[in-house]
């Protein structure tokens, strides 16, 4: 890490330690799943632990080397878990000291046993069966398996019917911070949007400080480019209400632009410029394995991550990035203290399996000082 890091990382610690932060509330919504944590097993060893697929590649070739033939594939479960972009970043949150209502699909009639694991401060409200996703892990990447099931049967009309329109107004009254996440996965995802828009958001108070709007579309790979172009479209309506900040992976990234017509092969400063301009937020982030990348209509930051080439965990690695970064937001930080902040929570959840509290932060930012 440079010089120029280092100072920020500093100012950063010296702000965290102060505690120099505004108090949040948030609201986020709508996904939840069990994660089953994964890995594949290549060798098995009498005498010492199983060998596992360790990069992606090696297992795509071992699949591709049993075409028009069958095979078995033995799996070992590393951990059951809390899971959803949702219930993650918003359990993060919680344990840097955000207050937050999480409305997510939790279990019904009850919400299931696993999630009363989240951080104490958030509160949870359940409008939808859960699912269970399957991650398969490797160190270098993971593939994510499911069946969406009560994800496509989650829309707004439900979600009205089980909290009431003026319980849901209650929910978005007061808060700091609004994010909507999992886009791509919770098929009906732009009408619920939609109905927030023109049915709750009208009938709020205003502020005299704009709340944060923040979204991470997630993989929208197998959504239409209609589709994805009209969620963009939403953006702008948001923004009547909110600061709104859109934080994507590379391949999202990748995929939003090709929706909107972008042209590739260009740098990262022109592509972040690009796909800010077609999108129209007050923010855009790029958060990716060895670095991350902000621009915020003025300013341009980039800056590398805390990578760790033997990860404990990489689900998730994203969604703690995303709560650093809105946690962030609510301090005095610049673009690149704030992207300093998101990776460092990333980098403590990737190397130790848990989001961290704020002391844990402040003694893992000292760390890269020392």
């Amino acid at each position: 890490m440079d010089n120029i890091n280092k100072d920020a990382i500093r100012s950063i610690v010296f702000q965290l330690q102060q505690k120099k932060g505004k108090d949040i509330n948030a609201l986020l919504g709508f996904d939840g799943c069990i994660d089953n944590i994964v890995r594949i097993v290549k060798e098995k060893q009498a005498v010492r632990d199983d060998v596992f697929f360790n990069n992606i590649r090696s297992f795509g070739e071992f699949l591709s080397s049993r075409e028009n033939k069958s095979c078995g594939i033995e799996l070992r479960t590393q951990l059951s878990k809390m899971g959803g972009n949702m219930v993650i970043t918003a359990n993060a949150l919680g344990n840097l000291g955000v207050k937050v209502d999480c409305i997510g699909t939790f279990g019904l009639p009850e919400i299931l046993p696993i999630f009363r694991s989240m951080s104490p401060n958030c509160k949870l409200f359940t409008v939808g069966e859960t699912i269970t996703t399957t991650a398969l892990e490797f160190d270098d990447a993971k593939v994510m398996m499911f069946d969406p099931g009560p994800y496509n049967q989650l829309d707004w009309d439900k979600i009205k019917a089980l909290l009431g329109i003026d319980q849901i107004r209650e929910f978005f009254s007061g808060k700091q911070l609004i994010s909507l996440l999992n886009w791509s996965e919770i098929e009906n995802s732009s009408e619920i949007w939609k109905g927030i828009i023109e049915e709750i958001l009208p009938f709020l108070l205003p502020s005299e400080i704009k709340p944060c709007f923040f979204t991470d579309f997630s993989d929208c790979s197998r959504r239409s480019n209609d589709e994805i172009r009209e969620a963009i479209a939403l953006l702008s309506r948001f923004r009547k209400f909110f600061k709104v900040i859109v934080s994507l992976n590379q391949n999202e990234a990748d995929i939003i632009a090709k929706a909107l017509d972008l042209p590739d092969n260009y740098f990262d400063e022109d592509f972040i410029r690009k796909l800010f301009l077609a999108c129209m937020p007050d923010e855009i982030v790029i958060h990716r394995t060895r670095d991350a990348l902000a621009f915020d209509g003025i300013t341009f930051e980039k800056c590398d991550t805390f990578y760790s080439a033997k990860p404990t965990i990489l689900t998730g690695g994203g969604d703690n990035f995303n709560a650093g970064y809105c946690f962030a937001r609510f301090y005095d930080f610049d673009l690149l203290e704030t992207l300093l902040v998101a990776n460092a929570v990333s980098g403590y959840y990737v190397k130790t399996g848990i989001s961290p509290d704020l002391n844990s932060l402040v003694q893992f930012l000292e760390q890269e000082i020392i």
